[in-house]
C-alpha cells in the first residue's frame, strides 16, 4: 500500500453537505484494482464462507436481471483487465489464483470472490427503486438484513438531513441514469480501526492519529430495459495520518469536518472525538 489515497480526503475548505455528487464513468474503470485488491479478496472469501447469511441476500424473480449484469462484469473484466482470465462463465484472478464458475453459485456471490466491489440489485418497483438482491461484504456499520427488500428512501431514513437534501431527487436521479452511461460518485467516514466488515458499529478506543479514512467509491449503471440499477461499492481503509504529508489539506479537512452538524457527528459516531481530530489536522 502507497501513502498516497485512493481518494483524499476533501481540500477545500468547503462546509460539509449531502448530495448525490454523480459523475459520468469511464467504462474502463467500472471495475477498480488496486494495491490492495488482493487482501480484500482473501478476506471476501473467507467472510463469505464463514457468514454467507450476513453478507448476501436475495429475493426471487430478479435472477434475470442479476446474470444480465454479471455478465456485463465478465465482459468488462476481459476487456480491461488483463490480471483476470475470463472463459465463457469461468474467471480467474491471476495474481491470487481466485477462480469462480458464476453458474455454480448466485452470480453476484461468485463475482464478490473475484472483484472488491460489492454489488447491489436495485428494481424500479412503482416509482421507487428498491433493493432487491446484493453481496455486500464490506458493510460501513450497515446491516443488509435489514435492508433487503427495502425502497432507497427507506434504507437511508437513518441519515441525518437526507428528507431534505436528497429524498426529493433520489428516485428521480435514479431514473435518469442512462443506458450505456453509468455514473460514480465518492463517499467517505473516519472509523477507529481499518476493519472493512462492519454491519454493526462497535465502539473501539483509538487516538485520533490512529484512525482510518474509510471511503466508498460507488457506481450505477441501468438495465436496457432501465428497469434496474446494478449500484456497486468499492471500499478502501487507509490510516488518515497520511494527511499531514499535506499540512495545508489537514487545514482545509478540518475546517470540513468543523462544519459537521451534532445530527451528522452523532451518526458519523464522532461527537467525542471530532475537536482532537481538528487539532490533530490544524497542527
Amino acid at each position: 500500500m502507497s501513502n498516497s489515497f485512493a481518494y483524499p480526503p476533501p481540500n477545500d475548505g468547503k462546509p460539509f453537505r449531502l448530495s448525490m455528487g454523480l459523475r459520468e464513468l469511464d467504462i474502463s474503470n467500472w471495475i477498480e484494482g488496486g494495491t490492495d485488491l488482493s487482501i480484500q479478496l482473501q478476506e471476501r472469501n473467507q467472510i463469505l464462507a464463514e457468514n454467507r447469511n450476513q453478507v448476501f441476500q436475495t429475493r426471487s424473480e430478479h435472477e434475470a436481471a442479476a446474470n444480465h449484469f454479471a455478465q456485463q462484469i465478465a465482459e468488462n473484466l476481459k476487456k480491461y483487465h488483463p490480471e483476470y482470465e475470463v472463459m465463457g462463465s469461468k474467471i480467474k484472478h491471476i495474481p491470487t489464483k481466485i477462480e469462480v464458475d458464476l453458474l455454480n453459485d448466485h452470480p453476484f456471490v461468485q463475482l464478490a470472490k473475484v472483484i472488491a466491489e460489492d454489488l447491489c440489485l436495485l428494481n424500479s418497483d412503482n416509482g421507487q427503486w428498491r433493493l432487491v438482491s446484493a453481496v455486500v461484504i464490506f458493510p460501513s456499520r450497515w446491516n443488509l438484513l435489514e435492508k433487503i427488500g427495502k425502497s432507497i428512501d427507506d434504507i437511508h431514513i437513518p441519515v441525518p438531513g437526507y428528507d431534505q437534501a436528497l429524498k426529493p431527487y433520489m428516485s428521480e436521479t435514479f431514473n435518469k441514469v442512462k443506458v450505456g452511461r453509468p455514473v460514480w460518485r465518492k463517499n467517505w467516514s473516519l472509523h477507529e480501526t481499518s476493519l472493512l466488515h462492519e454491519p454493526f458499529y462497535v465502539e473501539n478506543i483509538a487516538r485520533v492519529e490512529d484512525y482510518w479514512w474509510r471511503t466508498e467509491r460507488q457506481t450505477l449503471t441501468a438495465s436496457s430495459d432501465k428497469k434496474y440499477l446494478l449500484f456497486t461499492i468499492r471500499n478502501r481503509s487507509e490510516p488518515l495520518g497520511w494527511i499531514k504529508s499535506d499540512l495545508e489539506s489537514a487545514k482545509q479537512f478540518a475546517q470540513t469536518l468543523a462544519s459537521l452538524s451534532p445530527e451528522m457527528l452523532k451518526y458519523k459516531h464522532l461527537v467525542e472525538k471530532r475537536e482532537e481530530l481538528i487539532n490533530f489536522l490544524n497542527n
